[in-house]
């Protein structure tokens, strides 16, 4: 469903010298299905799976646990120069009162991957506050970064999905393992929102070597459940990102502002602030694309959606939510 389009090349090694962006979608190659069947993608993991969704563009995760590298032969090498992984994703359904999701992300070389447990080189998004705050934490102590990075989304119990969030990790390499960073920050896509940047010092000395060769941009998710007192909660990653050098300091897009006549609406819907012929998508609470219109300045005829939430998410501008009557 987003938002930075760029050519998806299928090299499988490659020196990234400009960044380079995948959007899940059947324009970029991908068909419905499990993620570790794509070209580009790791499969050596075939139980519970990431799957494709090409109609929205994103993948999902809804089961415990499982992780995707995305391996394309990334490359940085030389003390001082950084690499950035970015990650977009929101959270859908609601977060249970004991098991939270976890999503870890970052860079992993390819005999991390082939490992049991997540390689060391990435940082956990997880709840810090009951449904509304997420934190990023250190995976090698488990506590928060340095300086503490947390962020307030929307109440996932009143709307049934989290804001639009993207992480964006950064290697920056030292002169050998122990003395390379990781630094990361959130950013709130929904209400241009974002936390401090975080950081900790050493990595694992195989993904250091892997720098120079081929390092992978990583996720894994987890404790998702569907029964009891953990509500169902789904991961949806709408598109990652590799870029050179150190973006933290940077917004990628900055995000244009449309207008809703109304909302709540009943069965027509005027819209302001958009240029003629642009294209927009409606969506349900569960992600499913319920309608799109290519806009010719004329009301919106919404009077076939059932009452309920939606979002209208149109490329470039900010996702706004829609309640319909």
């Amino acid at each position: 469903m987003k938002k930075l389009y760029t050519l998806f090349t299928a090299l499988v090694f490659m020196t990234i010298n400009a960044q380079t962006t995948v959007n899940f979608t059947a324009e970029e190659g991908f068909s419905n299905g499990a993620l570790y069947a794509q070209a580009g993608w790791d499969s050596s993991f075939t139980g519970n799976t990431w799957v494709v969704d090409s109609s929205v563009g994103a993948i999902t995760l809804s089961n415990d646990w499982q992780r995707a590298a995305w391996e394309q032969g990334f490359t940085v090498s030389g003390a001082g120069e950084s690499i950035t992984f970015r990650v977009d994703l929101k959270f859908i359904g609601t977060f249970g009162t004991n098991n939270n999701p976890l999503v870890k992300i970052g860079f992993s070389s390819s005999s991390d991957v082939a490992e049991s447990t997540p390689p060391a080189n990435v940082v956990f998004l997880r709840t810090a506050s009951y449904n509304t705050q997420l934190q990023l934490g250190n995976n090698v102590n488990s506590g928060p970064l340095s300086p503490n990075a947390s962020l307030v989304i929307a109440d996932c119990q009143a709307t049934g999905e989290s804001d639009d969030l993207a992480v964006l990790v950064t290697l920056t390499l030292g002169t050998d393992a122990a003395s390379s960073t990781i630094s990361s920050k959130l950013m709130n896509l929904t209400d241009g929102t974002e936390t401090v940047i975080g950081s900790y010092t050493g990595i694992n000395s195989s993904v250091y070597s892997a720098a120079s060769t081929n390092i992978y941009g990583f996720i894994h998710a987890q404790t998702l459940t569907t029964t009891g007192s953990n509500a169902i909660t789904q991961v949806q990653v709408s598109s990652v990102t590799m870029a050179p050098g150190n973006t933290l300091n940077t917004n990628s897009f900055t995000l244009s502002e449309f207008m809703l006549s109304q909302n709540p609406v009943d069965d027509r819907l005027e819209l302001s602030g958009l240029n003629l012929g642009t294209t927009l998508s409606i969506y349900n609470l569960t992600g499913a694309k319920v309608d799109s219109y290519v806009y010719d300045g004329s009301p919106l005829s919404l009077g076939h959606l059932n009452s309920g939430v939606y979002f209208m998410e149109i490329p470039g501008y900010t996702t706004k939510k829609l309640i319909k009557k």
